[in-house]
């Protein structure tokens, strides 16, 4: 402000309340473990950044699956720590796309990934109620498309 720099500040202004709209459509999910999760990712030292977006549906309840989406997740991210270069400039892209039924996660990361073998497998091992409907995994990025069908995980229910 101090440089005179309007067009910078109206942005800057723009990409926080772009960020606060994601937030809240997050928190609107009613999943409270996930939307901690995500929010307050950046509060520990990582060897990644994420960005996230949720688009869609509003009124989404994602309460029973709170706790599955927590754990899957985190999991992922855990595995990203493990095969990322702890030097590069790592980033996550994230996409929640809201559906009546379902929610498509899209997974975007940009970096360098030292273990591409370790991250395809761990991709192709995804439980059921999570469908890979494309990925490709490279040393430079990565991109996931999966599918979580809303009411179909009978695992989170404790049946097999």
């Amino acid at each position: 402000m101090s440089l005179e720099r309007w067009d910078r500040v109206n942005n800057l202004i723009d990409e926080i309340v772009l960020e606060a709209n994601h937030e809240s459509n997050l928190t609107n999910l009613q999943a409270p473990l996930l939307a901690e999760y995500l929010v307050t990712f950046h509060w520990e030292p990582r060897l990644f950044s994420v960005e996230y977006e949720v688009i869609g549906e509003n009124g989404i309840d994602l309460s029973r699956e709170d706790q599955l989406l927590y754990e899957w997740i985190s999991s992922m991210f855990t595995m990203l720590e493990n095969v990322v270069n702890v030097k590069a400039d790592n980033h996550l892209f994230l996409s929640i796309q809201l559906e009546e039924k379902e929610v498509r996660f899209f997974f975007e990361i940009s970096g360098i990934i030292e273990d591409t073998d370790r991250l395809s497998a761990w991709i192709q091992t995804q439980p059921n109620y999570f469908v890979i409907e494309s990925s490709s995994v490279s040393p430079e990025e990565c991109v996931i498309q999966q599918v979580f069908t809303k009411g179909n995980n009978n695992k989170a229910d404790g049946a097999s």
